[in-house]
């Protein structure tokens, strides 16, 4: 990781940490890790060259084949750190992929993860096959034309045909989403990062035993369930997929139909594990609201949950609600159990409850975010920043 914050000396330890849960996830071993501090990155690497020949030497040593970045790679940096550290190089989106890919299971969420992957290794491979075939030159039965052109027109022709399948399904979508309303069924969709429980909870809340598992992603594309929760009131329930800290707009983008049953759900649960620090809670609750917000969610449709209760110890409700402040935040919340099915009927009636306040009320326009990471305290004592040599040894 660089770390371009030099006053940051908490935060950005909840991400690598966060970082080496995705990589562990993967079934692959971490042997170590390094973070450089610097105010901006450098232009040929990310990091500083003295940092390159750093990690080259552990890699040689702890027999090391992939390293992997928490900080998003240019197409330029990622071959230049390749070249320089003689080991394959990804950044988090990439990392991020990789899940996706081993998760998926059906044929919309392979064409978004192939449409997000072509999408961030195409201007790479450009670069790569223009460095590979520098010296080459078209000649007789050539075509008249570079040997690595074919191969772009192929990936361009790809990207087209996988962005027309999804624009057909986008289409289909919205027609699925617009049926739905016309059965006049409130939908209530639960979202938040992954392992919060969210299967977990859409299985307790409608008696579904859809699959759970601890690795991150289970869940790539929506499920639906319907559920009676009083005599007035019968909801449709939304499992959707996961968020993860510092989601790329990439990937938003590229998983647009699943964020559309969001964008269109009535109630939006906001899902959290409740035994997470309360600093990396904080993280996850800005970054969760600016998210919704930018997906196109009010937030008066909103609900926030907190879940596994049972595994925290007493008392942690009133910590949570101190540290994270969700007095001054005009949204309901509360906590559950969903795998002991505790207050799950509270929840139930909270949700009851929203459902009918925004019926006596319009929707305001969607705010744009108000949450901000937290910082820490301006007058702690900074260090310098750890550069070593890197700026005498950096090339441009």
């Amino acid at each position: 990781m660089l770390k371009t914050n030099v006053h940051d000396h908490k935060i950005y330890r909840v991400r690598l940490d966060e970082l080496k849960s995705l990589v562990e996830a993967l079934g692959i071993e971490v042997v170590g890790e390094i973070v450089q501090t610097r105010y901006r990155p450098f232009e040929r690497y990310c990091i500083g060259k003295g940092k390159v020949g750093e990690i080259k030497k552990l890699a040689v040593k702890r027999d090391v084949q992939l390293v992997v970045f928490y900080n998003l790679l240019k197409s330029s940096q990622k071959l230049a750190l390749i070249q320089g550290t003689e080991c394959d190089v990804i950044d988090r989106y990439e990392l991020t992929l990789e899940i996706f890919d081993q998760m998926a299971s059906d044929n919309l969420s392979k064409l978004q993860i192939e449409s997000a992957k072509l999408e961030k290794l195409a201007p790479f491979y450009k670069l790569a096959a223009n460095t590979s075939y520098t010296h080459d030159r078209p000649f007789f039965h050539s075509g008249g034309e570079y040997a690595f052109r074919g191969q772009l027109r192929e990936i361009t022709r790809r990207q087209a045909d996988i962005h027309e399948e999804i624009q057909s399904l986008m289409i289909e979508k919205k027609r699925q989403i617009d049926n739905r309303r016309k059965l006049s069924y409130p939908t209530i969709c639960i979202a938040g990062f992954y392992n919060a429980g969210k299967t977990s909870l859409f299985n307790a809340l409608t008696g579904e035993h859809k699959p759970v598992s601890d690795r991150p992603f289970t869940t790539l594309s929506s499920k639906y369930q319907k559920r009676y929760i009083d005599s007035e009131t019968t909801v449709l329930f939304i499992d959707t997929i996961g968020f993860v800290l510092d989601l790329d707009h990439r990937l938003i983008k590229s998983f647009q139909l699943n964020f559309e049953d969001i964008r269109s759900a009535n109630v939006v649960i906001l899902l959290f594990e409740i035994t997470d620090q309360p600093l990396t809670l904080k993280l996850k609750l800005g970054e969760g609201l600016s998210l919704l917000r930018e997906i196109g969610v009010p937030t008066e449709r909103i609900i926030l949950v907190f879940n596994k209760v049972d595994k925290a110890p007493p008392g942690t409700e009133a910590i949570i609600e101190e540290e994270l402040g969700l007095s001054h935040y005009d949204i309901p919340w509360t906590s559950v159990s969903a795998s002991q099915r505790t207050n799950l009927k509270g929840l139930l009636d909270l949700i009851s409850w929203k459902i009918k306040d925004l019926k006596n009320r319009p929707l305001e326009p969607v705010e744009p975010p108000l949450i901000v990471e937290p910082v820490e305290d301006p007058e702690e004592v900074v260090g310098d920043p750890d550069t070593e040599d890197d700026e005498q040894n950096e090339e441009g």
